[in-house]
């Protein structure tokens, strides 16, 4: 399903492309299209079946817990649920977004924890590292969210040209 509906996104934005834009003088109009073509990516990139890119983001989140339950298994932390975490939700994309948004809490709370005076003082070593681990956890979640994100058309918009 998700295919199909890719390609006929595709098949919209190729028909504003080629068939619309060169046909219209009106740079509010040309603005507009390009509008509608940036709406389209959107749509295409972040329709709520496509479970994947939620599915990875779960996963990055996965592998950054166990690894802070690794390193913290001598000291007092928050709760961490058992892993992985995808086995029932992989189907539902509702599921994975709620599973993603509670891993997002879940690091947070850990994050907290890490930077806390609790933790600096139990083993100062495994806090920053753990520190560490968690904010490289959210940067490689943020690139899955980016890759999600269409891009900027700013300028198509903006003048109704089609270059830069």
């Amino acid at each position: 399903m998700s295919t199909s509906f890719d390609r006929l996104i595709d098949g919209m934005i190729e028909a504003l492309r080629s068939h619309v834009l060169p046909r219209s003088g009106d740079e509010f109009v040309r603005g507009q299209i390009f509008s509608t073509i940036f709406a389209l990516n959107g749509l295409k990139l972040t329709a709520d079946w496509k479970a994947g890119p939620l599915l990875d983001q779960v996963r990055v989140q996965d592998a950054a817990l166990a690894e802070v339950e690794r390193l913290a298994a001598t000291m007092k932390h928050p709760p961490i649920p058992a892993l992985p975490r995808t086995e029932a939700a992989a189907a539902d994309a509702a599921a994975v977004e709620a599973l993603r948004d509670d891993g997002d809490r879940i690091l947070g709370e850990l994050l907290f924890w890490a930077s806390s005076e609790d933790a600096r003082t139990a083993d100062p070593a495994v806090a920053s590292e753990i520190e560490r681990l968690l904010r490289r956890s959210i940067c490689e979640q943020l690139k899955v969210e980016l890759a999600m994100t269409p891009k900027s058309m700013l300028h198509q918009i903006a003048t109704g040209e089609e270059g830069a």
